[in-house]
């Protein structure tokens, strides 16, 4: 989904460099996050090493029933989440509550990320999917060429914050699941709090030669 985006949007209407900058980026987070937890995180490191079983052909049936129990739960909770989240979302453009919300984030997406207002609907949007941002942003700004209406910084800071910001209803539905519900609103807010602030950074550092 997020591929979708940064192709879509950064490579369309930036480049391709930019695109690459961001998939860049994002790598170095992994390895960096991953070498901080690693070092915080109690427990000792695993090998990667281990002994391999004997394989066998598998049979239909063991596929077939093994599949269904690790998506069966899964389709109980998304499925849903996505219907209500849209039904929700849906409601309150009706009921005239999105420019509230876009004033309330104002501080956030205008002043630190210098994007236009109506994003802050937009990344609403973009919690029920991540490719839901696009197909918002071109109803919000009436326009799917997007370089006609926001400037290339823009696009990039849009990018760079629809990659990292808090994932989709589905994974935190998910995380809830397997760590809680205190453990899966820490790493939302921890990842959209990561965003805003790279978001930020990035605005003002490439802001003046783009």
């Amino acid at each position: 989904a997020r591929t979708i985006v940064i192709l879509g949007v950064v490579a369309v209407f930036v480049n391709i460099w930019w695109a690459l900058f961001l998939y860049l980026l994002v790598f170095v987070l992994i390895v960096v996050l991953g070498r901080l937890a690693f070092r915080l995180l109690p427990g000792e490191s695993v090998g990667m090493i281990m002994e391999m079983p004997d394989y066998h052909v598998p049979h239909l049936k063991g596929v077939l029933g093994q599949t269904w129990q690790r998506t069966r739960s899964l389709i109980g909770i998304v499925l849903p989440a996505y219907i209500v989240g849209s039904i929700v979302i849906t409601a309150a453009y009706a009921a005239g509550l999105l420019e509230p919300i876009n004033a309330v984030l104002y501080p956030i997406t205008v002043i630190l990320l210098g994007l236009p207002a109506v994003t802050g609907v937009v990344f609403i949007f973009g919690i029920i999917r991540k490719e839901m941002t696009i197909l918002a942003l071109a109803a919000i700004l009436g326009t799917t060429v997007f370089s006609d209406v926001l400037t290339p910084v823009q696009i990039i800071v849009f990018g760079l914050v629809t990659l990292l910001y808090a994932p989709c209803i589905s994974t935190i539905l998910a995380l809830a699941k397997e760590f809680g519900w205190k453990a899966a609103l820490s790493i939302t807010a921890l990842e959209t709090s990561l965003a805003i602030a790279l978001g930020a950074l990035l605005f003002h550092l490439i802001g003046p030669f783009l």
